[in-house]
């Protein structure tokens, strides 16, 4: 069976350590990055079904990263939750206008963050199931004895 992957973008080690134990624990497939720079060097040769993503980085925070993400096409359909200590006025709502899919306020319970996570993943695998033209990957076309073929790599 294959594991659902996620991708967490945090720039604190400790929660960052944390959270892929307990995503590991539940039969994740977890990958990190530091801050959002690091976390798009990842995404040039591995795409998760789920992104979370801290607000507040150094290099490259969430808010920029989240932006790139939106604008790269095989990258904007994955859904994308923030997982923030600020406390802005209308923080959530700014969020969720600009394409944020969910929004969760450290400290946050484990089974909240559990309970949404797989929330969001099974949504996603449903919107794939039910689009066969929904592709997260590079797609090639080769020419053979006049037949259109396209491949997957």
């Amino acid at each position: 069976m294959n594991k659902n992957k996620i991708l967490l973008v945090d720039d604190e080690l400790n929660l960052r350590e944390t959270i892929s134990e307990l995503l590991n624990y539940e039969n994740y497939d977890v990958r990190t990055a530091c801050n959002g720079q690091d976390a798009l060097d990842l995404l040039e040769y591995w795409v998760p079904d789920l992104i979370i993503c801290d607000i507040m980085m150094p290099v490259m925070d969430g808010s920029k990263f989240h932006e790139i993400i939106k604008e790269i096409h095989s990258l904007n359909s994955i859904p994308f939750i923030f997982l923030t200590a600020k406390k802005e006025n209308n923080l959530m709502r700014k969020c969720l206008l600009d394409g944020v899919d969910d929004f969760i306020s450290k400290p946050f319970k484990v089974k909240e963050l559990i309970s949404i996570v797989q929330s969001k993943i099974e949504r996603f695998e449903k919107i794939k199931n039910n689009h066969n033209n929904l592709y997260l990957g590079k797609k090639k076309l080769f020419c053979m004895k006049s037949t259109l073929l396209l491949m997957e790599f």
